[in-house]
């Protein structure tokens, strides 16, 4: 794990393709809204639309603390974390270095590729965050007018295979929302969210009215924006 920590804090340091919320790296944006529908909101708090490359969402609410021998990689570590937005608390003991942070709100990190999505996710998982990664589809990175959606715990539901439900799966996929099935013999477990708000581009009003519906009948946060 120190591997891969080390790894990535290096290409974070020294300036990979990487950006925290939707803006330059280190000016990641608290998504802390309360729950409900958000007319009249900035939409700057929300992200700029811009569908190149991936995006991932990372969480650690409680103080996370790693052990460190050697001093350079325990200031590396916590800079790369306090660049992503973290709290950071540093100290020493018997000649060992501890870095201690946490992200008390969910953040965003776009990067260029899917590869590079992966690494990261690796690197926030074996780091302790809690990271929600998911791929929207291409059709919905255009068009005039952009629903928005959030769900930040997850919904749970019993599956029972059903073809309305491998229905309802599929377009959550689509949208880039994250989702879970584990499957138990005659029946399944079925988990999703969007933790962080997303979007979808469609090409009219009325077609946006039909998401809105949609998401806020499987219970999502929505937002409509001409």
């Amino acid at each position: 794990m120190k591997k891969i920590v080390k790894r990535f804090a290096a290409v974070l340091v020294c300036g990979a393709m990487a950006t925290v919320g939707g803006q330059a790296f280190g000016q990641a944006h608290d998504h802390d809204h309360a729950d409900g529908d958000h007319a009249g909101h900035d939409h700057d708090e929300h992200g700029d639309h811009d569908h190149g490359g991936e995006s991932l969402a990372y969480y650690l609410p409680e103080w996370k603390a790693m052990h460190f021998d050697d001093a350079n990689k325990a200031a590396q570590h916590a800079a790369t974390v306090k660049k992503m937005g973290c709290e950071v608390k540093q100290g020493s003991h018997a000649g060992h270095s501890d870095v201690s942070y946490r992200c008390a709100q969910w953040k965003t990190l776009a990067v260029k590729d899917h590869k590079m999505a992966e690494q990261w996710s690796g690197w926030l998982k074996a780091s302790g965050f809690d990271v929600s990664h998911a791929h929207a589809d291409p059709t919905f990175a255009e068009g005039p007018e952009a629903v928005e959606f959030r769900m930040v715990k997850w919904k749970q539901l019993h599956g029972n295979g059903s073809a309305e439900e491998a229905q309802m799966l599929d377009q959550l996929k689509k949208i880039g929302v994250e989702v879970v099935v584990e499957n138990h013999g005659n029946h399944s477990d079925i988990r999703f969210r969007a933790p962080t708000w997303r979007d979808i581009h469609v090409a009219d009003h009325n077609t946006a009215d039909q998401w809105m519906g949609w998401l806020k009948q499987n219970g999502f946060e929505t937002q409509h924006e001409l």
